[in-house]
């Protein structure tokens, strides 16, 4: 057979090996969710049959009958639409409530409401109640064969967010949040989000009441809390209601309320006290959570293995067109990487702290290979920033770390770094080269001059000494369009406006003719994202007339253009726009280098396995009550605002994430089926009518009161339950829609 029909029969056969994975995914996925309704609509069913109550359908699903079958007096049916089930038992019906109290139906003995009180309530827990039970062997399951979860190191701190200004750097190990354990990075997320948003802090002097007046935060209020080791934001102003109360906001979001006392002045807040390790040492940050958004975050990422990650759907460990891409011999799928030149290393964040310091020259990689016997060396080339030769004005610092050189020298957000030892930044310095100058300049004393508002009159030149740390610079990327280039030997952040002050002589914006005083309102490039395949490309767009938006993050976005062109909306400076097509290239005469070599990494993971069946259980019980804990948090902070409920899913996005779940590994589908049947239970029994909670309730009265509630009021209760419950799931399946990226965009064109 010729090379070309070889090839054909190759892509079948992965072909046809990627559907019966995907296949079987998908009757995983049927058959879990399947089992968690299955189960629920089977305890209401066996207690019905024990109190001999006629079952006349036990349905998994509703709407139209897909399956049917009957067997004695019970139809057994499986509808078309899987997102639910029910038991209908003679004189109970969601849909016509009045059953339950027609006195015609109770005389039959074998109704439901013919029965006692507390044997209806046994009948409408029992769904409940096997939910608990299944769960539990669901969880049970999952560890015996052990789950995997990502540990709990930091990989990533999101420039000019709350852990980053609180000092929380790459490779630190989060142990503990507000005095719970952490075990996976899971964890810490949840433990962010779901965290008390007004529990007592601290106790303050009560002579810090006379310096509380409405307004701007002031000194007397920062030295309290920098005392408690806390950095209030420079925007943060003080709100009273009532004598004795005061809030102290940043913007609308709450953070925290200040209370007079005959003991002083009691702070509550959403403080988070965060313990963890850093090199062994033990280590803690008071962290202020980041209100804005769906939910509240403080910026951290979990971390990469030094295991290389590499297969058909990503082509390779290499990014497209980065050093690594180019290394000899080329990296293979699961290389470990073991030392970097002579240097040991044992963790990706030593792997990007060695790779940014020696960033300009050529290292040698050695790896353990599967199969070889000893170290691989693979040489690896240095790698220069791919520019356009535009020299940017800085914007004001938007952040400071606490106890860096920056805060320590007495710079203050809002200031505007204008010359670093007598020259001009944006004229002779390049803004984005800040942050590898100042690491060069680490220990030296280093003059600088920045331009700082006043409450009145014009802003001042203010002259600042500061000794900059060993920090290598470009290590917290700016990944996103508002993220703050990041200057971590001094710790401040910074955003990079659009505003062109310079253009290298021969450079490709020179040859395009973009002169200094002219702006760049949109940028177009077309990458290869390391979470795309070899093959797939996306284009962006990236609009600048956001003031938060950073021309950093443009420029670092050109890094995985692969040597194509970008196109720039130039405004000139008799406010007319041009386009203008430019290919970013690497300048020889500049010694700027990349921090990375472009290679893919897995998740850093571990896996918790139980030993036996007894600690099976055990592990089963303790992720019982953090689940339970989680659910009950969960709805607390939809009541009070603190999650939106954008973060809540609907049945598609249960579907997406089980097959999510169940493409990785079964132990993480039975971990989901039981957070599954967990939430099920709790939702289930909130006392909302339709729901089985709803029916305690009214069972609960029946019971207290010795009468059947009022047929009016049972219906009215019923139909509002049944308009509350459609109303929720329309509203989160519209949510799972928007978040399928070809729906979402579709919407967006129709609806602007």
């Amino acid at each position: 057979m010729g090379s070309n029909g070889g090839g054909t029969m190759v892509s079948l056969a992965f072909l046809l090996a990627f559907s019966l994975d995907a296949i079987l995914n998908v009757s995983y996925v049927v058959l879990g969710l399947g089992l968690v309704i299955f189960f629920h609509e089977l305890g209401h069913f066996a207690v019905a049959k024990c109190c001999d109550v006629n079952v006349e359908r036990f349905s998994i699903g509703f709407g139209p009958v897909l399956w049917r079958i009957k067997h004695g007096e019970t139809e057994y049916v499986i509808s078309w639409i899987p997102f639910g089930g029910y038991v209908k038992m003679l004189g109970q019906d969601d849909i016509d409530p009045s059953q339950l109290t027609s006195d015609e139906i109770a005389e039959d003995p074998r109704s439901y409401s013919a029965k006692s009180v507390f044997a209806r309530m046994a009948i409408i827990s029992a769904g409940v109640i096997m939910n608990l039970i299944t769960g539990l062997f669901f969880y049970a399951g999952a560890y015996g064969l052990g789950v995997e979860s990502s540990q709990p190191i930091v990989g990533l701190v999101q420039t000019g967010l709350p852990a980053w200004q609180a000092g929380i750097q790459r490779g630190d190990r989060i142990t503990r949040i507000n005095g719970e354990r952490i075990a996976s990075f899971d964890d810490i997320i949840l433990g962010v989000a779901l965290s008390p948003s007004n529990r007592d802090l601290f106790l303050a002097p009560a002579t810090l009441a006379d310096g509380l007046a409405p307004g701007p935060a002031g000194e007397l209020l920062r030295a309290e809390f920098s005392r408690q080791q806390i950095r209030l934001p420079h925007n943060t102003i003080v709100v009273t209601d009532t004598p004795g109360r005061w809030f102290v906001k940043s913007g609308t979001t709450r953070l925290f309320t200040l209370t007079k006392t005959a003991e002083g002045v009691h702070v509550a807040g959403n403080l988070l006290a965060i313990e963890g390790l850093r090199e062994g040492r033990e280590m803690s940050w008071n962290v202020l959570p980041d209100g804005k958004g769906t939910r509240r975050k403080i910026g951290l990422g979990s971390e990469y293995d030094i295991r290389l990650f590499g297969g058909d759907e990503v082509g390779g460990p290499a990014f497209p067109g980065w050093a690594a891409d180019e290394a000899q011999p080329a990296f293979q799928n699961n290389d470990r990487l073991r030392q970097l030149g002579e240097t040991p290393i044992g963790s990706v964040a030593e792997m990007r702290d060695h790779l940014a310091r020696h960033a300009d020259q050529e290292l040698v990689y050695h790896v353990e290979r599967e199969g070889s016997q000893g170290l691989m060396p693979i040489r690896v080339p240095a790698r220069r920033f791919r520019t356009l030769g535009l020299s940017m004005d800085i914007g004001r610092i938007t952040a400071i770390q606490d106890k860096s050189p920056a805060d320590l020298a007495g710079i203050k957000v809002g200031d505007k770094l204008i010359t670093v030892n007598g020259r001009d930044v944006g004229k002779d310095v390049n803004p984005l080269e800040l942050p590898n100058d100042f690491a060069r300049l680490q220990g030296e004393k280093v003059e600088i001059e920045v331009l700082r508002e006043q409450p009145t009159g014009e802003p001042q030149t203010v002259k600042v000494s500061v000794t900059p740390e060993n920090r290598p610079g470009w290590l917290d990327r700016p990944e996103t369009p508002n993220v703050s280039l990041s200057i971590p030997a001094l710790g401040i952040a910074c955003h990079c406006t659009v505003n062109v002050l310079a253009v290298v002589p021969d450079s490709p914006a020179a040859k395009a003719k973009i002169k200094p005083g002219e702006q760049i309102r949109r940028v177009e490039l077309t990458l290869r994202l390391p979470t795309l395949d070899t093959k797939n490309k996306e284009t962006r767009v990236i609009e600048f007339a956001d003031s938060k938006t950073n021309w950093a993050h443009a420029v670092w976005m050109m890094q995985f253009t692969h040597d194509g062109p970008v196109t720039l909306q130039v405004v000139g400076e008799n406010g007319q726009t041009r386009d203008v097509q430019l290919t970013p290239q690497r300048n020889p005469d500049r010694a700027w280098f990349l921090p990375q070599r472009g290679t893919r990494h897995y998740t850093l993971t571990e896996i918790q396995q139980a030993t036996g069946v007894v600690a099976a259980a055990r592990l089963s019980v303790d992720q019982a009550k953090t689940t339970l804990l989680r659910i009950w948090l969960t709805l607390r902070s939809l009541f009070t605002g603190d999650i939106s409920v954008t973060e809540l899913h609907g049945p598609i996005g249960i579907a997406r994430a089980a097959y999510s779940v169940a493409e990785h590994s079964l132990s993480r589908l039975l971990l989901f089926l039981g957070f599954l049947s967990f939430n099920l239970a709790v939702i289930n029994f909130l006392p909302i009518p339709v729901l089985d909670g709803g029916h305690m309730v009214f069972l609960a009265w029946e019971a207290i009161t010795r009468r059947r509630p009022n047929e009016r009021v049972l219906v009215a209760a019923t139909y509002c339950g049944v308009a509350f419950v459609l109303t929720l799931m329309v509203t989160v399946i519209f949510i799972d829609l928007e978040r399928i990226p070809a729906i979402k965009q579709v919407v967006e064109s129709v609806f602007g």
